[in-house]
């Protein structure tokens, strides 16, 4: 976990979970206990401590996390039934959706003419199935896209800067 999603889990998403249940948010049995039941629940293997989570259990134990602290909310009850058919795609999924973001920003672009098996995000209709295959070549063309952009960027910042010599 990095130091990011350190922060934003303890300042942010444990606090809002215990609120919303009772608990009191200084309870590292309970913090352990609820990390272990995620795990448990999306077929993951057990761990209760999150130094140990790779990224796509990070991401599930945060949609957990947020299912719990919301749980009348039915975005948030469909995110988290979605991400415990396959957290692993969930995962791919929000990546891509992530790098497509910081390609194009929040407004419409070229993809969404239905591209990807019709998916053009990870937040699709509620109880929407991912396609895994469709989700890894998304999650693929998104992040080569990405990466190339910022390559270009970073020569074209190399440019101005030996173009113009102190």
């Amino acid at each position: 976990m990095t130091s990011i999603q350190r922060a934003h889990y303890f300042r942010t998403l444990w606090p809002a979970a215990c609120a919303a249940r009772g608990w009191n948010p200084r309870d590292d049995a309970r913090r352990k206990q609820t990390t272990a039941a995620c795990m448990a629940a999306i077929r993951a293997p057990i761990s209760d401590t999150t130094t140990a989570l790779a990224q796509d259990e990070i991401t599930a134990l945060f949609c957990y996390l947020d299912h719990l602290a919301a749980p009348d909310s039915l975005d948030k009850s469909a995110r988290w039934i979605t991400c415990q058919d396959d957290y692993k795609t969930y995962n791919r999924a929000r990546q891509a959706d992530w790098h497509e973001r910081a390609l194009y920003g929040h407004r419409p672009n070229k993809l969404d003419r239905d591209r990807f098996a019709g998916e053009t995000s990870a937040a699709a209709g509620p109880l929407d199935t991912l396609d895994p295959e469709a989700v890894r070549q998304r999650h693929i063309t998104m992040a080569s896209r990405h990466q190339k952009k910022q390559r270009i960027a970073g020569a074209a910042s190399d440019v101005i800067i030996a173009s113009n010599p102190a």
